[in-house]
């Protein structure tokens, strides 16, 4: 193949390339290895291509880069350190800062005495202001995740959330994921949050080879992560809540959750939502949550244009089928809270135009749990009971959009 042009060769190369995890396994319950596990991953075509000649090497490298996967390593809870040197030089040196579309941070603490769900990462707001701001002068990726445990995450984002029952629900990791459109030009009314340019953003060579590593401690303050971009789409994943509903009164607990700080609800109104005004999307994806929390989503919906929601295990999740998992669980207080979560998202997508209400500025509601016929048909009865009195449309299977002036649907 040595004679190929580089063109051609290049070609070839894209056919082995495939979407990331952090694009096609989001609404997956999360696990440490998410991101870095998968169908066809084991295999991983383009870094064995990039090990086979220097040629093929330099040509490969900006696609095996594209989807950039930075697993730090952390000890310590009282000196959390985050060091983004290693990772910014080598896409510095060998000038690849440019081709990162996407950065997934995935942490995990080393020492097993740091994995108490119950503490908090020390984190102070100035040190994250740092981290993001280095991290994104030099990279410009279309989509950021962070997938680690909600105390960490909560601490990463500047977030309060309530402990007090976290280890009923021992939930080890949650998805917080940041999307925008791509490609999108930027404009003086961006400012300095807008998408920088290739020629407005530093230079990738002055990455100092001296960045200090950060030590954090704890500290209540706005994190300018929500708007160091004009991040579009949202994504939250918390993944299951199966266990709590093993204990007496379930329904009375809280679990450890920034949801709460995202909607800037009346517990953590101050100072106000996390979710920026350039957001026109939002996900939430939880396995079995409980009514009562879920409502903080249904009472707070922010002024968005699309609302998906997934509350069930996707297809070949086995969760309801594991004895472990499932052991002191009545499987029907499962779906009872499931059911009563829709119904109260129902009430309010059908309701007649309230002004009060983001509900009334939504226009496309998409169900992630379609594929379960009994689901799907309890919502479209409930939509076909209230029709005459909204101005919504089943779109197609799983989707429900809103009704233009001209009678047209809103897709």
């Amino acid at each position: 193949m040595d004679p190929l042009p580089p063109e051609l060769l290049l070609q070839v190369f894209d056919y082995l390339d495939g979407p990331a995890p952090s694009d096609t396994r989001l609404h997956d319950l999360p696990t440490i290895d998410l991101l870095t596990s998968g169908p066809g991953y084991s295999q991983r075509p383009l870094k064995a291509i990039s090990r086979v000649s220097r040629l093929w090497r330099s040509l490969v490298l900006p696609c095996l880069f594209r989807h950039v996967v930075w697993m730090p390593e952390v000890y310590s809870l009282t000196a959390f350190t985050l060091n983004p040197r290693p990772l910014l030089r080598f896409l510095a040196d060998n000038n690849l800062a440019h081709y990162v579309a996407t950065l997934a941070l995935v942490i995990e603490f080393y020492d097993p005495a740091a994995r108490n769900l119950m503490i908090s990462p020390k984190i102070c707001p100035d040190d994250l202001e740092w981290l993001w701001d280095r991290i994104f002068s030099v990279i410009d990726p279309v989509r950021f995740t962070i997938l680690a445990r909600p105390t960490t995450l909560a601490a990463l984002t500047s977030s309060v959330i309530d402990l007090n029952d976290a280890w009923v629900f021992d939930t080890p990791y949650h998805i917080l994921s940041f999307a925008r459109v791509p490609h999108r030009e930027r404009t003086e009314s961006d400012g300095p949050s807008g998408s920088a340019s290739a020629d407005a953003r530093p230079a990738v060579q002055t990455v100092s080879s001296t960045l200090p590593a950060v030590a954090f401690s704890s500290s209540r303050s706005r994190t300018p992560l929500f708007t160091i971009r004009p991040w579009t789409s949202i994504l939250l994943n918390e993944g299951s809540s199966a266990k709590v509903y093993r204990v007496y009164e379930f329904y009375t607990h809280t679990p450890p959750s920034i949801l709460s700080a995202l909607l800037g609800t009346e517990e953590y109104a101050d100072p106000g939502p996390l979710i920026p005004k350039t957001v026109v999307d939002f996900n939430y994806i939880a396995v079995f949550p409980l009514a009562t929390h879920f409502s903080n989503l249904v009472d707070y919906l922010p002024r968005i244009d699309r609302l998906f929601v997934q509350l069930s295990p996707r297809p070949g999740n086995k969760i309801l089928e594991d004895r472990q998992e499932m052991r002191r669980i009545n499987p029907d207080d499962l779906w009872l809270e499931r059911d009563d979560s829709y119904t109260h998202l129902m009430r309010q997508l059908t309701q007649r135009d309230n002004p009060q209400t983001n509900w009334n500025l939504l226009q496309v509601f998409e169900s992630g749990d379609a594929v379960d016929q009994e689901t799907w048909g309890m919502l479209v009865a409930y939509l076909g009971k209230v029709i005459q009195h909204n101005n919504w449309r089943v779109e197609r299977q799983g989707v429900f959009s809103r009704i233009s002036q001209n009678g047209e649907s809103i897709t």
